[in-house]
């Protein structure tokens, strides 16, 4: 009877051991990804182990590690423009191919490609301030590695979309001596 015990706990225990290696990088993948890639990971489980791999591989010397390095790289590369910067997600694509990503810009659809040299990219989330204040969309793409521009939403934008607002200036004073 205990032997029986013992041989039901070692194949439960086998059997769990083997679910949570199988499954603990996607459960990573899923925390680390951003959240329109965690789909991929929940329904092939087995792509978190090429994301565990690309994460143990990263180079020592990479420029944009986390995210609050990213989000001050893309406020650097935007300062003084009409673009904000709000916020940014890691992205997990494919190594040495064509990324293809389609966003929408004042209404249209555009569908832009970049070919990253490394599996990790940062998509920047932002809004165009002649465009629309609330609504994001995506603004940058920046190499993990590197730091390198790899998209910039200004290559998109009509000339009419690129000029800041026209600031509203007060009214002149009326001067103490009455002549204007």
């Amino acid at each position: 009877m205990i032997r029986f015990r013992s041989r039901k706990f070692l194949v439960a225990a086998v059997v769990l051991a083997a679910l949570v290696i199988f499954l603990l990088p996607a459960f990573v993948a899923f925390r680390y990804a951003a959240p329109g890639q965690r789909g991929d990971f929940v329904r092939h489980p087995w792509r978190g182990w090429g994301f565990a791999y690309a994460a143990l591989a990263v180079p020592g010397d990479a420029e944009l590690k986390t995210s609050g390095m990213a989000l001050r790289k893309a406020d650097w590369v935007f300062k003084g423009t009409v673009v904000d910067p709000r916020e940014v997600q890691l992205l997990f694509v494919p190594k040495a191919r064509p990324y293809r990503f389609t966003h929408s810009i004042d209404g249209r659809v555009v569908t832009s490609t970049v070919v990253p040299a490394y599996r990790f990219i940062w998509q920047v989330q932002g809004a165009i301030s002649t465009i629309s204040d609330r609504t994001d969309t995506i603004v940058a793409l920046l190499d993990y590695d590197t730091g390198r521009v790899l998209y910039d939403v200004r290559d998109d934008l009509l000339p009419s979309e690129l000029a800041p607002l026209p600031a509203t200036s007060p009214a002149p004073e009326p001067s103490p001596s009455g002549t204007p």
